[in-house]
């Protein structure tokens, strides 16, 4: 009996789920697409259809994460009615699930993607998107303006996914990381609005 034939994307899906698996398992340096084909049961050309080289794959896997991670994070504030410190509970609660439930690759495929410029240039894309959500969420709240403020964002939201990446990877436990996340993130804007104010 012949199995079901996979759509376009229920093939993508299978390839990246693979790809995945195989970054957990072996790290980044063993994937390629030629053994993304041999696991996953198909030819090369049909993995080469899907994501042309390697750069082509990583893309793939984070652009998958990030839209994950925007999506879970608008949903979450869109319901949010509190002030400041429920903004950045449920902000760092997204981020940290979502890492979470994504797995340890995560971390791995944010280093590979720092490799070229390509892939550099996408990575800083995805995270000014991330930074520019920050912005916007605790923008009723707290409005940073000018270096200064630009600086406090880029280290609020590198610090979250330092941390978050860190749970990702079963370094620190769920619990640990968030509470670390909303107090840490929490002490760097009041420490600015005291400075500010004086």
């Amino acid at each position: 009996m012949v199995g079901k034939r996979l759509t376009k994307e229920q093939r993508r899906q299978q390839l990246l789920q693979v790809a995945r698996l195989i970054i957990r398992k072996e790290g980044v340096e063993a994937l390629t697409l030629g053994y993304l084909a041999q696991q996953a049961g198909i030819t090369k050309p049909i993995a080469y259809r899907h994501f042309i080289d390697k750069e082509g794959l990583l893309i793939a896997i984070y652009k998958e994460f990030s839209d994950k991670q925007k999506q879970d994070l608008s949903t979450s504030l869109e319901q949010n009615t509190g002030g400041l410190g429920r903004t950045i509970h449920i902000f760092c609660n997204a981020c940290l699930n979502c890492y979470i439930a994504t797995g340890p690759e995560v971390g791995l495929v944010v280093a590979a993607l720092s490799g070229t410029d390509i892939l550099q240039n996408y990575l800083l894309q995805c995270q000014q998107e991330f930074i520019e959500i920050f912005k916007h969420s605790i923008h009723p709240f707290v409005f940073l303006e000018g270096q200064e403020g630009e600086a406090i964002i880029i280290a609020v939201t590198g610090l979250m996914e330092t941390i978050c990446v860190a749970a990702s990877n079963g370094v620190i436990d769920a619990e640990t990381a968030q509470r670390v996340m909303e107090k840490s993130t929490l002490l760097i804007l009041n420490d600015y609005l005291n400075k500010k104010q004086t």
